[in-house]
């Protein structure tokens, strides 16, 4: 695991592309940070006309580029969209990413709701045992990366609200009637989602990590923001998660 370190700066953008209707691909040239990212961790990116930075998991790192994956919801993704050369301000990598060590010997199995799945690419080329995808969206055109996965050897099942592709319903009632003692998981993805993936996880002993998503202003820890009530204790997801271990996250 290399050693933690942040960086404050411009950098190249190299393309910003749409993958999929609403879905861009943003690459950005940054040699001297791409060998501190880990999975789960983060950028909080400054977007031109926006107040505030916006926070962006690390969808991919390969050579000299980070790559993130944002969907167009708002004004400040909006913006970023439009944005087709020169340089951004990025801060990160931020946050504490998933420990690849802990449960090694387990299945790895990651969950995922929507834009949940970018961060967890990265991490699925990491892992060294290949394992399962369960991905969950509202309709087909909504799925991303599903590709990458089946390409680095991840077998994949895909459930969407209206039924246009795999399973018609909630991925979380395909997980819990396929989940084993032996598995462990990686989750990303909708609170309600993550929420009740923690309850099966409990409900059979299971182990794993959740990657949580909250709103965050300075992605440092000094707003405050981005409370989480965690082992008995108030955390902050951009500072001390946003990855924490499933039975830790105290849901109200």
């Amino acid at each position: 695991m290399c050693v933690s370190k942040r960086f404050d700066g411009n950098y190249m953008v190299i393309s910003n592309k749409e993958i999929c209707p609403g879905y861009f691909e943003l690459e950005v040239k940054a040699c001297d940070i791409v060998k501190y990212c880990l999975p789960g961790q983060f950028f909080m990116i400054v977007v031109p006309n926006v107040f505030l930075r916006r926070p962006m998991s690390v969808h991919n790192v390969k050579k000299d580029i980070i790559s993130f994956i944002y969907k167009v919801v708002g004004k400040g993704t909006k913006e970023l969209s439009n944005i087709h050369g020169g340089v951004l301000q990025l801060l990160g990598p931020l946050g504490k990413g998933y420990n690849l060590e802990c449960y090694k010997d387990l299945n790895n199995v990651i969950v995922s709701g929507g834009t949940g799945i970018v961060s967890l690419c990265f991490l699925a080329s990491k892992l060294k045992k290949k394992g399962i995808l369960y991905y969950g969206v509202r309709s087909k055109n909504d799925l991303i990366c599903v590709d990458e996965f089946k390409k680095i050897g991840w077998k994949v099942i895909v459930s969407t609200e209206d039924g246009t592709e795999g399973y018609k319903g909630y991925i979380t009632d395909v997980l819990e009637k396929k989940l084993k003692m032996d598995d462990v998981l990686f989750v990303c993805g909708p609170v309600d989602m993550i929420r009740k993936v923690s309850y099966i996880a409990k409900e059979k002993s299971i182990r794993g990590f959740v990657s949580l998503e909250e709103k965050m202003a300075c992605g440092v820890g000094n707003c405050q923001g981005c409370a989480v009530k965690i082992g008995g204790l108030i955390r902050m997801v951009c500072k001390d998660g946003p990855v924490f271990k499933v039975e830790q996250v105290e849901w109200q």
